[in-house]
């Protein structure tokens, strides 16, 4: 896969996420929670800006509600692939927080695993750079299980 392959599965895949109405988890008031809420609220799915984003100290994207992020993976994705050296780290951390694994559905899991392949492939330096091989390997072996035990039978 390439880079335009990986875009057109997470698209395909995130296609269902509907734009929420409240960005943020629960229903917190504080100042901190309202500034990251109307931040992810002036985003445009698809078109994520690295300045917004790329503070690991003032992430609003650790805040995001589940539908929020889903909403956001298409973005999410571009913003990796396009800035790899600059967002990978928070990147693979936002998508093997375990929450965020278990609201991918299979076909959402794969597609984020492909995003994490491409970046394996073309992205090397970057990966490299962040010292992140070990923990890219470890998103993408939790995408797959995550992916097979949403489509295994029951144990009975």
């Amino acid at each position: 896969m390439n880079r335009a392959q990986a875009i057109q599965a997470v698209d395909e895949a995130f296609a269902e996420a509907p734009r929420p109405t409240t960005f943020i988890r629960g229903s917190c008031v504080c100042e901190e929670c309202l500034e990251h809420n109307e931040t992810l609220r002036g985003l445009k799915q698809k078109e994520l800006p690295l300045g917004a984003l790329n503070n690991p100290g003032w992430d609003p994207i650790c805040f995001a509600s589940d539908a929020a992020f889903q909403y956001l993976l298409p973005g999410l994705a571009r913003l990796v692939l396009e800035h790899a050296n600059d967002y990978l780290q928070q990147f693979l951390f936002h998508i093997t927080q375990a929450d965020r694994l278990a609201c991918f559905t299979p076909t959402q899991a794969n597609a984020v695993r492909v995003v994490l392949d491409v970046l394996a492939l073309e992205e090397s330096a970057a990966v490299d750079n962040n010292l992140a091989a070990d923990e890219l390997f470890r998103a993408r072996h939790e995408l797959e299980q995550a992916a097979a035990s949403k489509t295994a039978p029951p144990h009975r």
